[in-house]
């Protein structure tokens, strides 16, 4: 049995096709069979399905999964893998082998033609065989929303392939079958750019120059009136090539562009503790027809990274595109945060982009960058960033990628994204976290040692280490180190790692008034303090106290454990005093 979706939706079983139903039934299978194998929400197939739910959606849905089910049950044959809608705790779930869906047969065509050690000959057949399975625009006959989606992001993805097989055949010499396909797609796409270029690059391979700039000529003029706009710098810079004759756009010296599959994703955390409940919201399934943003913040020293790297990696497999990280260094010893220009140029290396292909500039780059991931499912890490003018120009501007971001900042100028705050880890994983790092102790002393330390992960972590690293240590020599809160921090530096530094970082980045108000507002006397108690310490307005107060607070430099009301963390606390002395 298979489901085709390139197309109209089709179920073909024993070589013929089977009745799927009406449209919203059909929209039904097919919201299922775009993430076969994997369990969907039933909130999402309603999302999915009705652009406005009506008040009984719940109840049809259930009526089209029911006729669903007795459709494919009845079509099994003994010789064939089974299709069955399965129903699970929370939704429902397609089960049926990847290959019987084509877009899923597609994507893992072009998988394989990705791989290194494929010739260009075996990358040149796995991409015709995935562009066979095309039988016109995907989801053709279905209504709505979600289906017009997903519709525009598996024709790019169509696009892509196209692209990367007439690559590849004019580096081969076979011009004749990229010139047929192009020619056609070119003339109902006339302001797709890059298609256009693979189309003149295969005519002037050719040998035909003067088609080649023709070519170029119609694409610009479409440009104009239709979208007043020139041709963008790639398109231009071939055009100057062709003129020039240039060697590097003949099949022998032409570089073929292949879209691999980056995994730069860091090992995941050793010893990894706690974390449950966040671990559950940044690993829930997700709808793929959106981009899901979640910014990851906390005070320095929480754990962001290592959270996100261990939920990264829990999760890789739902994105077959692959993996990018980035550190951003907004928060790094000796280094200044990376400019979004570069930061993209790097990221664009990372999906596949050659040096010399890279625009100059942030606007170029960020287009060429969103281009790119059109049609892809990947996983974006992007760490330790220092701002939302940082990070903007990097997030993808289409469906089916999820980013995660951390920074000490809560980034809420960023639009369309979840926080997730980041709070110390709860006394049982503190202590946990000890034990995994140092090995046995009592547990008096190691829960003493958990609160001296803030249940703050690299406070606890770089304690475990000064304990290995003098083995005629106790633990009750090092807590009794620990409790005077005047050399609290000194104490907790092992290596390169310390908790006075970490707090520096983020002290550096704040503006004067709010590192007036950090220091000052340490010297009050209780475990907490409202705006009035803050403006009393700094000698201004409460409003203006408030407006520094949220300045901390953005900085994740203080908390608010009530509304109104402020308080350090104790490590927080000894860092502001350290500093004002």
């Amino acid at each position: 049995m298979l489901i085709r979706l390139l197309g109209p939706v089709e179920i073909i079983n024993d070589g013929r096709a089977l009745d799927a139903g009406p449209p919203q039934q059909r929209l039904v299978l097919t919201a299922l069979a775009a993430d076969a194998g994997r369990l969907i929400g039933t909130e999402t197939l309603i999302d999915r399905v009705w652009d406005q739910a009506p008040s009984g959606a719940r109840r049809t849905l259930h009526v089209h999964l029911s006729r669903l089910r007795r459709l494919l049950d009845t079509a099994q044959s003994n010789d064939q893998a089974p299709v069955r809608v399965v129903r699970r705790s929370g939704g429902y779930q397609l089960d049926v082998e990847p290959d019987q869906v084509d877009a899923h047969r597609f994507r893992h065509l072009v998988e394989q033609a990705h791989e290194r050690h494929r010739t260009d000959s075996e990358r040149m057949k796995l991409l015709a065989e995935a562009m066979d399975l095309w039988r016109g625009p995907p989801l053709s006959d279905l209504p709505g929303q979600w289906a017009a989606t997903v519709r525009q992001a598996w024709q790019q993805q169509y696009l892509d392939a196209v692209q990367e097989w007439a690559a590849t055949s004019v580096q081969a010499g076979e011009t004749g079958p990229v010139l047929a396909l192009l020619a056609g797609l070119t003339a109902e796409r006339v302001t797709d750019e890059p298609l256009a270029g693979a189309y003149i690059r295969a005519l002037y391979a050719a040998g035909r120059t003067s088609d080649a700039l023709d070519r170029y000529a119609v694409i610009r003029r479409h440009l104009a009136e239709r979208l007043g706009a020139d041709p963008g710098p790639e398109l231009q810079q071939l055009y100057r090539q062709i003129l020039a004759a240039d060697p590097a756009l003949t099949p022998a010296a032409t570089e073929t562009h292949t879209r691999w599959t980056p995994h730069q994703l860091p090992a995941p955390p050793p010893a990894f503790t706690g974390r449950d409940g966040e671990l559950a919201r940044l690993t829930a399934p997700v709808d793929g027809a959106d981009v899901l943003i979640t910014v990851i913040d906390g005070m320095a020293g929480a754990g962001k990274t290592a959270l996100a790297v261990e939920a990264t990696h829990r999760i890789a497999d739902r994105y077959p595109d692959g993996q990018l990280y980035l550190d951003l260094h907004g928060y790094s010893e000796g280094a200044d945060p990376v400019e979004p220009a570069d930061a993209l140029a790097n990221l664009l290396n990372g999906i596949g982009v050659p040096p010399a292909q890279i625009p100059d500039g942030l606007d170029g780059r960020a287009a060429l960058y969103r281009t790119r991931l059109v049609g892809r499912r990947m996983l974006i890490l992007l760490d330790n960033a220092a701002g939302e003018d940082q990070v903007a120009p990097l997030l993808p501007g289409a469906p089916g990628c999820l980013v995660l971001v951390t920074s000490r900042r809560q980034l809420a100028g960023l639009d369309n994204t979840r926080r997730l705050a980041l709070e110390t880890l709860t006394m049982a994983d503190a202590v946990t976290l000890f034990t995994r790092r140092a090995g046995g102790h009592p547990p008096e002393l190691v829960t003493e040692l958990a609160d001296l330390c803030g249940r703050l992960p690299l406070a606890i972590r770089i304690a475990a280490a000064r304990l290995r690293a003098h083995p005629t240590w106790t633990l009750a020599h090092l807590v009794e180190r620990l409790r005077d809160p005047r050399y609290r921090l000194a104490e907790l530096e092992a290596g390169q790692r310390s908790v006075a530094a970490a707090f520096d970082l983020s002290y550096q980045r704040l503006s004067l008034p709010a590192r007036h108000a950090y220091r000052a507002l340490a010297g009050h006397p209780g475990p907490e303090l409202d705006e009035h108690a803050a403006a009393e310490l700094l000698g201004v307005t409460p409003v203006a106290a408030t407006q520094v107060l949220h300045q901390l607070m953005d900085a994740n430099l203080l908390l608010e454990p009530a509304a109104g009301r402020y308080r350090f963390h104790d490590l927080a606390r000894a860092h502001a005093v350290s500093v004002t002395a």
